[in-house]
């Protein structure tokens, strides 16, 4: 009787020791799994693109492979020529009539970029924490801050041709100004910075001087510093 006992135990205790070693192994390759799906992931996020923000050429390039650099540094300078645009003349039209609905067109777009940039700002101020906490992507925010960039290159743009806009009506209301019909504005040049999102290390810069990009070409990869 008691054999039979002290064989039931050796047997509970053996079944008992194997469940217990089942269940380190799954815990084990459980763990090793998440830690290389979490490399996978580090890797991709560590990636930063650095796009061309406008269509122009290259005039300077201020990094160079292997390079450190800071969040919002500016990797390369592209020159932008800009035209005024003018409002296309109506038959009859005086250059002064003209020229006041040019202003018109300036400040009503100026008004739609003050709006574009301020929408951006508010989302890039609302993504910022998220992506702190893990709840939003860095993909969404660096997506967003480029927006951002860009709407406020267009109210520059606006404001610059508000500018111009208004010196050809004072313009047009010289007593000696010719009413044939206004010049076309020479093109001006303006200089857009393609800027990183976050600091790292270049690895490659595909951007070369006087080589011209268009908008949204990518210029240089960098890997993100870890934090």
């Amino acid at each position: 009787m008691k054999g039979n006992l002290s064989s039931t135990c050796m047997k509970s205790k053996l079944r008992d020791a194997l469940y217990a070693l089942a269940l380190l192994t799954l815990v084990a390759l459980s763990a090793s799994c998440q830690s290389g799906g979490d490399r996978s992931s580090n890797d991709t996020r560590g990636i930063i693109v650095v796009n061309a923000p406008a269509a122009g050429e290259v005039r300077r390039v201020l990094v160079s492979e292997g390079g450190s650099v800071n969040a919002g540094a500016t990797i390369v300078e592209i020159a932008v020529q800009d035209e005024m645009q003018q409002a296309a003349p109506s038959p009859g039209e005086s250059a002064e009539s003209r020229a006041a609905r040019n202003y018109k067109a300036a400040d009503a777009e100026i008004e739609a970029a003050r709006a574009e940039t301020v929408r951006h700002q508010a989302e890039v101020e609302r993504l910022t924490p998220l992506v702190a906490s893990g709840d939003a992507s860095q993909g969404q925010l660096d997506g967003e801050r480029a927006l951002y960039e860009r709407a406020q290159q267009r109210l520059q743009k606006a404001q610059e041709t508000k500018r111009n806009a208004e010196s050809g009506l004072l313009a047009a209301r010289q007593p000696d100004q010719n009413q044939g019909g206004m010049q076309p504005a020479a093109p001006r040049e303006r200089i857009i910075a393609a800027r990183t999102s976050s600091a790292g290390t270049v690895s490659a810069i595909s951007a070369r001087v006087g080589m011209h990009v268009t908008e949204g070409q990518p210029l240089a990869t960098l890997r993100a510093d870890q934090p």
